[in-house]
């Protein structure tokens, strides 16, 4: 290779005659990448429990059973039940523990027929608008009640409100207390403070899903239980479920 003034020579140094490395390109990142998901507000107890009983009516064929037998109470113990109070293949008797969706839990034959399921299933959609808009108008109700408590007193820009103060809970605050003491062999007097830091007592936390455990009463004996033997004329006193001597 022909050499000129100008030209660059090349180094003795073997680091100088290897390439440089090549750095990858940095991929834009989304810039939604790191917003989450906006979280729905949690429902009601009320309105789950709807909800539940809204989809077992659309999905059950009405042939399945309890699977915790069902309560044979009728509607002793527990109230009627509001949407199928009777067997209409028995006759017995349904107390609200007896969801719709089920069989009998007596002769095991179908609550609700196909008309009624989907009027059933109708009359819980609109149990469910009216719910939920009963507690959207609870909710406000309370917000206005909050905003015009705020009005009552003259609020500083900047400062907190008296809704935020009077919900936010009460720390207890620290005490200081002075002890004079007083050596008799030097006849002198020490003063020492103590700081008493109480402890904020906390609620004992509960769990989010509480499973409510319902009395049922048990189906009765398939076999009645009666006295076989023939009562004794000369003692009708005795009691005929014990055996004879």
């Amino acid at each position: 290779m022909r050499r000129t003034a100008w030209s660059k020579a090349a180094g003795s140094v073997p680091s100088d005659r290897l390439r440089p490395a090549q750095r990858p390109q940095s991929v834009p990142q989304k810039q939604n990448q790191g917003k989450g998901k906006t979280q729905e507000p949690s429902k009601s107890k009320a309105i789950r429990k709807l909800e539940s009983l809204a989809e077992g009516v659309r999905k059950s064929f009405g042939k399945e059973k309890d699977p915790n037998g069902g309560c044979f109470c009728q509607a002793r113990e527990h109230d009627l039940s509001p949407y199928t109070a009777i067997c209409r293949g028995c006759g017995l008797i349904l107390c609200a523990i007896n969801l719709p969706y089920y069989a009998c839990p007596h002769c095991s034959a179908a609550l609700l027929s196909d008309i009624a399921r989907s009027s059933l299933s109708a009359r819980l959609d609109e149990e469910i608008s009216k719910q939920v808009a009963k507690e959207e108008e609870e909710r406000l109700r309370v917000a206005q009640q909050a905003r015009d408590a705020e009005g009552a007193f003259p609020v500083l820009l900047g400062s907190t409100t008296p809704s935020v103060l009077s919900s936010m809970p009460s720390r207890p605050t620290a005490q200081t207390h002075k002890i004079l003491s007083l050596n008799s062999k030097t006849k002198k007097y020490t003063v020492s403070s103590y700081t008493n830091t109480p402890v904020s007592s906390r609620p004992a936390s509960r769990a989010e899903s509480e499973v409510e455990e319902v009395h049922r009463v048990a189906a009765p004996p398939k076999e009645v239980d009666f006295v076989k033997r023939t009562p004794d004329r000369k003692h009708p006193w005795n009691n005929m479920r014990m055996e004879a001597p």
